[in-house]
């Protein structure tokens, strides 16, 4: 048998085979059992019963029996999935079938998009819509039909200022509305963080064009929402300005919206539609743009921003030159035909940022971020933390016991259960009028622990002292819950009552990890590996919640974490006062309030 590589496709085997809520379609549907990619033999056709496991995750129109021949199996399989080359993708090898080369490729490439497919699936769960919205969507990707035919591609990065995108468009050299594209679909405050984006000198993502032969105008291929909303504000959109043409005072226009907007009794929806300018956000009066906060682009334009590292104003910003640049693709002497054949294959391509790659990316300056990155290991390098690389500090162990649990370094998902466990070790959410704590989402909540570390408020976790001190507990605490893997029931790591514990959910992770912080933070690891059996017996009544729902998630980590602690004799007041004295700050108390919460 020849030598092939088949660890990526054990991988995504493995991946789609672990619990987790399943498109809803008709007829009955093989439910996958989870299995582990080193379990998976591709030396023998023992592979062939994992891909069936899956079967549902690879939208296939063919179903297949238990006691089918593994060759008329392999037929219908590539029948769907590679069509081209079906008695090429496979070979009899003695008593065996086994995958081929091109086989082992176009497995793959199947496999790599139902992972992304199902990525898209389980977001869209985990933002709490609906199954049947999910399914839909899920299966609106697979009608995506990749492209396959080669383009006649000529491409070139360009980077282009803010003035020389509204200064094309009033030439009429932008089309902004090219047939394959959705209408203009953001609302107002998506529109604002925009405009955010570029006052503050951030980054934006590249803009695609597709430049029509012999000629000086450009389709856009992506970036239409974006580019409408710089337009909209400057009130340099072509139409928008055609639109206030034909309204009273136009005069007004440029110089004076807000007037103009009263003169013509323009409401929101009028504003929006008609392509017209909108407001800037408001700010808080500590924010360096609060001078800019609920204005139009006519009554900021002398004001100064910081752009590249110097004092600017708005109207050098958005109409003169200046070192802000916006990166743009263009696609020169592009067929019509391949046009359509980009915009595709972009919208194609890999999967949205994901709220952990955003926050990454958004609070990278701290150095609590590249702590998480460096002890997770999402980011192993030395040179992400040198800090703790001098003191000592070696999280290998503690990367290997993550990589136990069953989290890759993926999407940065390590690094989101350690700032998940922190931030609820340590910050208390905000409480309602009557007392009680409210139950923001993961998201909401980690944002606002790094927010609360950047503003100051937590200013104690960009300490040196302090960022070792939890350095050394977090591995410390992997460390410990490994070390006493036998204490949490399989019932336990996953919601549900799945027996199966591969690998592991994240809500119960840091329910449990949270509650080995705080016994290393008191120097009490030892009642845990001394009661294992009494842990396990308890855990086994702890399962996690099927809601998605804020408050079941919140009062599910409370319940676990603080019944974990006191099942050990734990005080709940010790650990808060152990944990406040060890890092400025504890939510220990809080959580055990929040615990009251009913679960269902």
């Amino acid at each position: 048998m020849e030598e092939l590589d088949f660890d990526h496709v054990g991988t995504l085997l493995s991946d789609l085979s672990q619990p987790s809520v399943l498109p809803k379609l008709e007829g009955k549907q093989r439910t996958p059992h989870p299995f582990d990619e080193s379990a998976i033999d591709f030396s023998s056709s023992a592979w062939i019963a994992r891909v069936l496991d899956v079967a549902i995750w690879l939208n296939l129109d063919s179903t297949f029996e238990d006691d089918e021949a593994p060759t008329v199996v392999l037929s219908r399989l590539f029948e769907e999935i590679s069509p081209e080359n079906v008695d090429g993708n496979y070979k009899v090898d003695g008593d065996h079938v086994v995958l081929t080369e091109s086989g082992a490729q176009s497995l793959e490439e199947r496999l790599s998009r139902a992972s992304n497919n199902r990525s898209i699936f389980l977001q869209m769960i985990e933002d709490d819509r609906p199954i049947a919205a999910a399914t839909e969507s899920w299966i609106e990707a697979w009608n995506e039909a990749p492209t396959t035919e080669p383009l006649s591609i000529n491409a070139t990065v360009d980077k282009w200022r803010i003035y020389d995108i509204s200064g094309r468009a009033q030439q009429g050299q932008l089309e902004l509305n090219p047939t394959y594209q959705r209408d203009f679909v953001w609302s107002n405050s998506d529109s604002q963080l925009l405009i955010e984006s570029i006052l503050r000198g951030i980054p934006l993502p590249s803009i695609i064009l597709a430049r029509m032969s012999n000629s000086q105008h450009y389709q856009i291929v992506d970036g239409k929402q974006r580019l409408t909303a710089i337009l909209r504000f400057m009130g340099a959109h072509p139409e928008g300005l055609e639109n206030a043409k034909r309204l009273k005072n136009f005069e007004l226009f440029e110089s004076d919206f807000n007037q103009f907007s009263r003169r013509n009794n323009l409401r929101a929806t009028d504003i929006r539609e008609k392509y017209l300018p909108f407001k800037t956000k408001k700010y808080p009066d500590n924010d360096p743009l609060s001078p800019l906060g609920g204005r139009y682009y006519s009554e900021i334009k002398d004001e100064p921003v910081r752009i590249a590292g110097e004092t600017i104003t708005v109207r050098d910003l958005f109409e003169r030159a200046c070192d802000y640049f916006i990166p743009v693709l263009i696609y020169r002497d592009t067929q019509v035909r391949d046009i359509h054949k980009v915009f595709r294959l972009y919208n194609q391509q890999g999967m949205k940022l994901n709220a952990e790659e955003i926050r990454n990316a958004v609070f990278n300056h701290l150095k609590i971020s590249k702590l998480m990155l460096y002890v997770g290991g999402d980011r192993p390098e030395p040179e992400i933390a040198p800090d703790l690389v001098r003191a000592g500090i070696d999280p290998t162990e503690a990367h290997e016991n993550i990589k136990a649990l069953g989290f890759s370094i993926k999407r940065f998902k390590r690094t989101k259960v350690l700032l998940w466990t922190v931030a609820t070790l340590v910050l208390k959410p905000t409480q309602s009028s009557d007392g009680t704590y409210r139950t923001p989402s993961t998201a909401t909540h980690i944002d606002e622990f790094l927010r609360s570390i950047d503003n100051n408020r937590l200013n104690q976790f960009k300490t040196e002292d302090i960022l070792k001190n939890l350095a050394n507990d977090l591995i410390s605490a992997i460390d410990l819950h490994q070390s006493a893997i036998d204490a949490w029931h399989p019932k336990f790591r996953r919601k549900g009552k799945s027996e199966m514990a591969s690998r592991w959910e994240e809500l119960p992770v840091v329910a449990s990890l949270l509650a080995c912080l705080v016994l290393v933070v008191m120097g009490e690891e030892q009642r845990l590996e001394d009661r294992i059996d009494d842990i396990r017996a308890l855990s086994a009544r702890m399962i996690g919640p099927q809601s998605t729902q804020n408050k079941t998630q919140w009062a599910h980590i409370a319940k676990a974490s603080t019944g974990i602690l006191e099942a050990l004799d734990i005080s709940i007041a010790d650990a808060d006062k152990a944990v406040r004295e060890r890092f400025g700050a504890s939510a220990i108390e809080a959580l055990s309030e929040i615990r009251m919460i009913s679960v269902s």
